[in-house]
Order: structure tokens, then sequence, then C-alpha cells
């Protein structure tokens, strides 16, 4: 009998191989895949808190891990674009500033999910569940002036908000969500510190009023594969004497 380790390896390869094909299938159930479309609308010195009916098309592709039961990670990439004016001002500075902008963007976050109701569960009647999200993402701004935007065209921004999911059949997901955006500077809109004593200067804003931008959005998410995975693979180490 050979009992040399490569005769040993080359025995327990059909073993190992199903073993790696099962956990691939397993990993596979947690993956979705999808996308959203929405609005994206912008709040700073033109405009305060959120502009309902201040929105631009906003697209967002998304990868999603579910670990636990209510915990999900999610990879996105987000396009859109901010804009605002001072057409409709609440202030009297925006009367005679009369300011306006408009920039794209394509942002890149990482979040995580917690479902506060375990709506996946085959034997659970309920098929739908709020949820939170919160983590970090980087921003890039397109079509800058070189002139008069003084400031990085790549910009962190914290993502979090909330929103409600639904499992329609076993491997499709619908939600709906709303997300904030915090950035960390004041020039998004073009409108910030400036000197206040200066009379023939009406450009600028509060200077300790972050920029900030939203995202409210409607997706749809494919699970992918669907093997039921119960328990948690336990190692038999007889395999490998």
């Amino acid at each position: 009998m050979n009992n040399s380790p490569l005769h040993i390896v080359y025995k327990k390869l059909p073993i190992l191989s199903a073993f790696l094909l099962i956990q691939t299938l397993c990993l596979g159930q947690k993956t979705e895949y999808g996308v959203a479309i929405g609005g994206v609308s912008y709040a700073g010195d033109l405009y305060r808190g959120y502009e309902l009916f201040n929105q631009s098309l906003g697209v967002q592709g998304l990868y999603r891990i579910n670990f636990e039961k209510d915990v999900s990670f999610k990879l996105a990439l987000l396009y859109g674009k901010v804009s605002g004016d001072d057409s409709k001002p609440f202030d009297a500075l925006g009367v005679i500033r009369n300011a306006s902008f408009s920039r794209s963007f394509v942002e890149a976050s990482a979040t995580f999910e917690y479902h506060f109701l375990d709506y996946k569960n085959q034997n659970s009647t309920i098929k739908w569940t709020p949820y939170f999200f919160a983590g970090f993402g980087l921003t890039k701004f397109l079509n800058l002036d070189e002139q008069n935007d003084n400031f990085s065209s790549i910009q962190p921004v914290l993502p979090f908000g909330g929103g409600i999911k639904h499992l329609v059949g076993k491997q499709f997901s619908v939600a709906v969500e709303f997300g904030a955006r915090k950035t960390f500077f004041d020039k998004l809109d073009g409108i910030s510190d400036g000197d206040v004593f200066d009379k023939t200067n009406t450009q600028f804003g509060n200077p300790n009023d972050k920029d900030w931008y939203h995202f409210f959005g409607i997706s749809l998410s494919y699970l992918i594969y669907k093997i039921p995975c119960q328990y948690k693979y336990v190692p038999n180490n007889s395999l490998y004497k």
C-alpha cells in the first residue's frame, strides 16, 4: 500500500473538491448583486435640509454580502449630480447673491446594514424588514472649474440612512432607501467663507456648516444561488491522517 503524502492527497482530492464546492455555493447564497435608481439632492448654503423638489437622477450599482440574518456588508458605486441656486432664497443674502452651481460625481462606498427583522427565514411569515446603514465613502466630483473650485476633486463622505426591504420570491429583494452623505468641506456649492466686510463680495456663506447631499432610491437585487447551509462546517481531522 502506498502511504506517501502525495498518494494520500490524491485519495482525498475528491473529498476536498466537494467540500470547496459546497462552501462556494454556501457563500453564494449570501451574495447579492443589484442596481438602484432614484434622486440626488444637495443641502448647504443655498438650500437647508432635504429638498424634495430639487432632485437629479442618480444610478447605483451594488454588491452585498449577508454575513448573518441581521447584518450585511454592501459595496456600492453611485453616479449622480448635485445642483442648487438662489431662485428661492431663504435669507436676505440669497436675494442679492443670485448664485448657482451644478456638479456631477461618482461615489464609492462601503457600508454595514442592520436588519431589524429576520425576513429571510423560510419559516417566517414576515418577508420585509426596516434596516439602518452606515459606513464610509470617497466621492470624485467631476467638471470642476480649476480657477474657482480650489478644493480637491476627491472628498471623503460618511453615508448613513435607512430603508425598508422586501423579499420577492426566494432570490429577489426590493428596497426603498434614503441616505444622507455628510461631507467635510463647505465648497461643494461654491459658497463658503468670505470677507463679510467687503460689501462687493456676496459669494459667502456659513463656513461652519459643511455641505451635504442625499440619495433616495429604489433598488432591486438578485440573490446568487439558494442552497441552504444550515450548519457550520467542522473539519474531520481523520481525513488528513
